[in-house]
């Protein structure tokens, strides 16, 4: 029997008259609902990736798993807790078998999910004995085990070795914690402190969230929020169909690459075909690159989520979104792909891949609306994973990611180390860092001359030295745009590639590839970090003296690159 709850309902095709008052209200307390949530994780969590990084989302589902409000946190999980939803409710838990109390967790990236580290968590929401609306958590954790510290092994070849696979299953059942189970996930995971801690925040803020729905429920009834909800939907879907109408009718290609697998070195090409027309807009990756023996591949969660802030970012980031923002969207992205791949490919750094997206899409629609986009960002979750012993104590996993520079616009400059929106992570504190690991930051400063030269500057990306103080310790990375720089655009030029260098002010400098596997470190050496600028945009020539002399004295472009690429070695005298 079809059960009651805030989906839609037969009225879903009529134009429904709804207060206006009463909808802002309702709609934005619904979204509260999940911030409330999201606070509640900050609040609790125990490691530096959740509690720092923020590296985590929140969000309120209809009984069918379509998302109705999210917190404001990572885009790259835009609606990609929808997809693992509507898979559980379709297959292992249908709606009917979820009772109050019930949490289910799950991370498998091939029933919905993107990578291991990313365990996804629901409750169900009942209100007089009915479900009414599920509840998700989505943090990105620590350890979850597999071949390497971080559960980031780029010599993985096959999912199995990237850590423990949960499949969708009852971590509480009626509110009663399953003790045997989170003792199996402990036993698999080389951090279970932390790991388990941000579990249970995870769990906790379910509470929150389930608290406030019925919170709602109880001020305006089932029926009024269902209303305000459908319209809500509409009203999303509505608004990017008009502004999808605004933009010139056509097919748009590009292409952007990713510089290689980590295992094989070749490049991989991600191809993107865009096609608008009578408000819709259908992104096609037919031609992609097929998907690696190596960790360098997303699932379709991580293509869709990719695609669906691209499209947002550039039409209109403001329009709420709700699934149906999501509904003039369409996507064929080849199964057997590095966009969709099949198991049982490792996936661990898909975010090479969904960050090649997003610049392809941007360099695609630069032909129909250059005025909206921008030139190539940094383009890489620069993750990197120093692990050591602790010289005899328990050992320690330091997980964080380096941003670099956005790539400017048609009239602004690109912003200098600045997290691009797909990814959306805070900056970890030094402070806190070395307060908690045996590590010493040695420096932390802007590139120079790492932003693409034009008529705006693209971003600059940043250098970051940190002193291993531990008496050995280990290296693991997942970078990119080492060798395909970050396009600029409209005659600006590409922003400067990344490097990773050990020890780079000794005698014996050592150059690392993007991606390194399990790379030993011992007291005293140095990972310097450079990450990569973004791409300018419109011709050098056309550059304000002004501006070029501001970068001048900032210190953002030498002397040297200003004559090089700008033509104007006395733009500061």
């Amino acid at each position: 029997m079809r059960r009651a709850g805030l989906r839609p309902n037969s009225r879903s095709n009529q134009a429904m008259r709804v207060d206006p008052i009463t909808l802002e209200v309702v709609n934005n307390a619904m979204v509260g609902v999940a911030e409330q949530m999201a606070a509640t994780i900050l609040r609790s969590s125990y490691s530096t990736v959740i509690r720092e990084m923020l590296d985590y989302s929140t969000a309120v589902f209809d009984l069918e798993g379509r998302i109705i409000a999210q917190s404001c946190r990572i885009p790259i999980h835009l609606n990609s807790m929808s997809r693992s939803l509507g898979t559980i409710l379709g297959s292992a838990f249908p709606i009917a078998a979820w009772n109050p109390g019930d949490i289910i967790v799950t991370n498998d990236p091939y029933q919905g999910g993107q990578h291991l580290p990313d365990v996804q968590t629901f409750l169900p929401v009942f209100a007089g004995g009915e479900p009414v609306a599920i509840c998700g958590t989505l943090g990105h954790h620590l350890d979850i085990g597999g071949m390497r510290p971080g559960s980031y092994a780029g010599d993985a070849t096959e999912i199995y070795q990237e850590g423990l696979r949960i499949p969708p299953i009852k971590l509480f059942e009626g509110g009663a914690i399953d003790e045997r189970l989170f003792a199996m996930i402990a036993a698999n995971i080389r951090q279970p402190e932390m790991t388990i801690g941000d579990l249970r925040a995870q769990t906790a803020a379910l509470e929150i969230g389930r608290d406030g729905v019925l919170e709602l429920i109880a001020r305006y009834g089932v029926a009024t929020i269902m209303d305000c909800l459908e319209a809500a939907v509409a009203a999303s879907a509505g608004r990017l169909r008009d502004r999808l109408r605004e933009l010139p009718a056509g097919t748009y290609e590009a292409h952007d690459f990713v510089d290689d697998d980590g295992v094989v070195d070749a490049p991989i090409r991600i191809v993107t075909r865009v096609t608008i027309g009578d408000g819709t807009i259908h992104v096609d990756f037919t031609g992609t690159d097929a998907q690696r023996r190596s960790p360098i591949n997303a699932t379709l969660s991580s293509c869709e989520s990719a695609v669906y802030y691209a499209i947002l970012a550039i039409v209109d980031p403001t329009i709420p979104a709700n699934y149906g923002v999501y509904q003039p969207i369409a996507i064929t992205a080849p199964e057997g792909t590095v966009v969709n791949a099949l198991p049982p490919a490792p996936v661990v750094g898909r975010n090479a891949i969904t960050h090649a997206i997003v610049n392809a899409l941007m360099r695609a629609l630069s032909q129909a609306v250059p005025e909206r986009v921008t030139a190539a960002y940094y383009g890489m979750s620069n993750v990197h994973v120093l692990a050591g012993d602790g010289g005899g104590r328990a050992g320690w996993i330091f997980f964080d990611i380096e941003v670099g520079g956005w790539g400017a616009r048609r009239d602004k400059d690109g912003p200098d180390c600045h997290s691009q929106g797909i990814h959306n992570l805070a900056n970890t504190p030094i402070e806190m860092v070395e307060a908690s690991y045996p590590l010493r930051f040695a420096r932390y400063e802007f590139v120079a001359d790492s932003g693409g030269a034009g008529r705006q500057r693209g971003g600059l990306g940043v250098r970051r030295d940190i002193e291993l103080l531990d008496e050995a310790g280990s290296l693991d990375t997942q970078f990119d745009k080492f060798k395909v720089a970050p396009f600029g655009l409209f005659g600006g030029g590409d922003g400067a590639p990344g490097r990773l260098v050990i020890n780079p002010d000794g005698p014996d400098p050592v150059e690392l590839p993007s991606k390194t596997v399990n790379h030993r470190l011992r007291k005293g050496d140095v990972l310097s970090m450079r990450t990569q600028g973004g791409g300018g945009y419109g011709p050098p020539a056309e550059r304000d003296p002004q501006a070029l002399a501001r970068d001048l004295r900032e210190g953002k472009v030498s002397a040297r690159a200003a004559a090089r690429d700008y033509g104007r070695g006395d733009a500061g005298a």
